[in-house]
């Protein structure tokens, strides 16, 4: 058998729905799989027709101890084959397939048997599969030497890195990544893990055992995640200042965030802790991200600004922590939003042009970039850059949606309907379209034609804001510039924007307009000033979430990053 031979193991604890999808992955990258459970190998193997003679079901009296269950495992991946390797994967894990190859060559040319490795691991947030901004990501030891003496410790928080230390086993990196169960798909199942962690911690206590630091942290994250908030933040608090561990503080003030979405504080208290977790870590880029959305909810937006630019100048990800998988980008786009707000729309484009490449996923990055050179009537940049992003005779259809957004945007509403108008008749149904189109018509007083297309632009996008308020403004059209302004005003105080006058370009009102069509061109061209790009307004607000209550925290097994390098 081949020298870097691997086996498979898969621990089923607190349930074992997703466990099909992690068999399915195993199989690919090992022709043997140890299953061990804590649930009845009888019920997993009737609940689901899996038949795979690579795999072999065990099952373990090791419900309430962390490492003895991963330990356990260990022992039978030693004892029953003569693989040299373990990788360990959770029940709902899966390998992502698009990183096999360049894992499956690491196998055959890297490995190194004096390393215990360490691979990506990344949570959605939904179920669709998109890439959403509360995504999250982080490292962890999966690919394990089978050496006498490698074991986790730790009842609650089980870790191999004292014992890998001991050993004088290197802590590397492997390529290759699992997808984990989204956090909303897995909640039932993050709850049974909170509540039975809380009920093994106070059975040690009852035994008269200390509580160590990971324990604590264990506790107060299985609090938050149960919903306890405020005991969560107290243990939170009490970690951050009992602790030398610099994995455990940050992750705890990572923590206590969380706490402050669901549970909010006194912007004075949250201030200040803030600036702790930042007296500790300067450059966390997280941190720094999450200080600078605090500061403008507060409206201090020459602060937010400079906290920004800290954030994208000096910032850095700790990997070993779950952390927000586009918090670059919402920091990218924080500054550039409320440099738009402000009226300085050159500024916004110089931000979002300078950070191009630190973006992953350019999709919502790159319209706001062509929204922003639409407000600025940069047509001819406008066209160069939709290049970019459409091709064929899409292109040729953006470019006329783009000639007539930026008629709209100076106000020559009568110009700017015609080529938007061919553009929408030509089958154009992209959103930057459909936007233009109907807030055009609008300003036109054509409520009717504006009344389909806003319908169309809210089934296109069912959680766009601005166009459910349009939609629902052009229903009741003689109070159709209260709503809009209403809900302008909403915008603005979300975004922590206190003096509304500052905002966007200055438009010439059309002279020949009627007064009630110049009340709702102004409530429209108020609104388009305010509103930026829907997108940019949700990435970059994402990090002060008070309304969003369904998500919560997964356990977190942390790594000393100064260990890892370059993943």
């Amino acid at each position: 058998m081949s020298q870097n031979q691997i086996t498979v193991g898969i621990i089923v604890e607190d349930g074992f729905e997703g466990l099909q999808e992690s068999l399915r992955s195993a199989c690919l990258c090992s022709d043997s799989v140890f299953v061990l459970s804590t649930e009845s190998v009888a019920t997993i193997t009737e609940s689901f027709d899996f038949d795979n003679s690579k795999i072999t079901y065990h099952q373990s009296q090791n419900h309430n101890d962390a490492a003895a269950l991963r330990n356990e495992l260990i022992d039978l991946a030693e004892l029953q084959n003569d693989a040299n390797w373990l990788l360990l994967m959770n029940a709902g894990d899966r390998f992502d397939e698009t990183t096999w190859e360049e894992f499956r060559l690491f196998l055959t040319n890297e490995i190194e048997r004096n390393s215990l490795y360490v691979m990506v691991l990344h949570r959605l947030y939904r179920l669709d599969g998109v890439r959403h901004d509360l995504d999250e990501e982080t490292i962890e030891p999966r690919l394990i030497p089978l050496r006498k003496g490698l074991r986790f410790q730790g009842q609650v928080r089980a870790s191999l890195l004292p014992s890998a230390a001991n050993l004088m086993i290197r802590l590397n990196a492997a390529p290759g990544r699992f997808l984990l169960p989204s956090r909303q798909h897995d909640s039932a199942r993050q709850k049974q893990w909170a509540t039975r962690n809380l009920q093994t911690l106070e059975q040690l206590e009852k035994q008269g055992k200390s509580i160590s630091h990971e324990a604590l942290f264990v506790r107060a994250e299985a609090q938050s995640i149960l919903g306890d908030y405020v005991h969560a933040r107290h243990n939170f608090l009490q970690l951050i200042e009992q602790t030398n561990q610099s994995d455990l503080r940050l992750a705890s003030y990572y923590g206590i965030w969380e706490t402050f979405t669901f549970s909010p504080i006194p912007e004075t208290e949250m201030t200040k802790i803030l600036l702790a977790g930042l007296d500790h870590f300067p450059v966390d880029m997280q941190l720094l991200t999450f200080m600078g959305s605090h500061l403008q909810q507060q409206g201090k937006l020459d602060l937010a600004v400079r906290t920004f630019e800290m954030a994208l100048r000096y910032g850095q990800t700790t990997l070993d922590i779950w952390h927000r998988l586009r918090i670059r980008e919402m920091a990218v786009v924080s500054l550039a939003l409320i440099h738009r707000l402000r009226g300085n729309g050159r500024e916004a484009i110089q931000v979002l042009e300078s950070n191009l490449e630190l973006i992953v996923d350019r999709v919502e990055f790159n319209r706001h970039l062509l929204d922003l050179y639409i407000a600025e009537l940069q047509e001819s940049k406008g066209y160069e850059f939709a290049a970019t992003i459409w091709g064929g005779t899409d292109l040729d259809l953006i470019r006329e949606v783009i000639s007539g957004a930026c008629r709209a945007s100076a106000g020559n509403w009568d110009k700017a309907i015609i080529p938007l108008e061919l553009a929408y008749l030509d089958g154009c149904r992209d959103i930057l379209c459909l936007r233009w189109y109907s807030l055009t018509l609008l300003s036109l007083m054509r409520f009717g034609e504006a009344k389909v297309i806003l319908e169309e632009w809210n089934q296109r996008e069912p959680e766009n804001k601005e166009a459910e308020a349009f939609l629902v403004a052009v229903r009741q059209p003689e109070h159709f510039s209260e709503i809009v302004r209403q809900f302008r005003d909403n915008q603005i105080k979300i975004l922590g924007i206190s003096k509304p006058e500052i905002l966007g370009k200055r438009f010439t009102a059309t002279k020949n307009s009627s007064g009630k069509n110049s009340m709702i061109e102004n409530a429209i061209r108020e609104m388009i000033s305010s509103s930026g790009s829907s997108n940019a307004k949700r990435i970059s607000t994402v990090a002060f979430r008070k309304n969003d209550v369904q998500e919560n925290n997964s356990e977190q097994q942390n790594l000393n990053t100064e260990q890892v390098g370059s993943r």
